[in-house]
């Protein structure tokens, strides 16, 4: 492969972020600078096969946290501004919230949420429409900073519906990669769960 040819690859789909680290991939050695991959042919004399698919050394920016690697070995030091998902809650019937147990947490009670059905109707772009049941409960997560989790300030907190299909909804039902079975939908103030899932109906596309 040319240098010129290999350049360009190392190029592809590059964006700009703070990164200096050498990577080594199953072809090439590769400067990471700055978020741009710049192919290195004089160390190809060094060349090996990475561990898995790629092994680098260095450090770059990734989600609010500093990035260490060494070979195949990572180490993240986050942002202390960086938001913490601390708790899940779901709503009763009563309006109450309670913490969130998963189906499959063996030896825990129900959590009592409120589960509702409701019929559903989605219009495939060749108008063919498809007739589904949804079953929805409502959960609410919480996000506080990593430096400040014992604080009620600053949070971020979301509200939405959490939905289920009996069958596949979407564009791809029926193909080896499957249409949608299950998502989520967030609540706008003063919804009920019926009226966040209507404007779900009328808004989102599963293409």
């Amino acid at each position: 492969m040319s240098f010129s040819v290999r350049v360009r690859r190392s190029l592809r789909d590059c964006r700009l972020k703070p990164s200096l680290r050498l990577c080594l991939f199953e072809d090439e050695f590769s400067l990471d600078l700055f978020g741009f991959l710049i192919a290195l042919p004089f160390m190809d004399r060094w060349h090996r096969k990475p561990h898995e698919i790629m092994e680098s050394w260095g450090l770059y920016w990734f989600e609010s946290s500093l990035v260490f690697c060494c070979g195949d070995r990572t180490k993240h030091f986050y942002a202390p501004w960086m938001w913490d998902h601390c708790r899940t809650e779901v709503r009763r019937a009563d309006g109450s919230w309670v913490p969130y147990v998963a189906i499959y947490d063996e030896g825990k009670q129900p959590d009592g949420r409120e589960v509702k059905t409701f019929p559903y109707r989605y219009v495939l772009k060749s108008g063919e429409v498809q007739e589904r049941t949804a079953t929805v409960y409502v959960d609410r997560r919480t996000w506080r900073w990593r430096m400040l989790p014992w604080l009620p300030w600053p949070r971020k907190v979301r509200q939405s519906i959490d939905i289920s299909f009996d069958g596949e909804v979407g564009e791809r039902t029926g193909s080896w990669k499957g249409g949608c079975i299950g998502c989520g939908w967030d609540m706008m103030p003063g919804e009920s769960m019926e009226q966040t899932l209507r404007r779900m109906e009328s808004e989102r596309r599963f293409n």
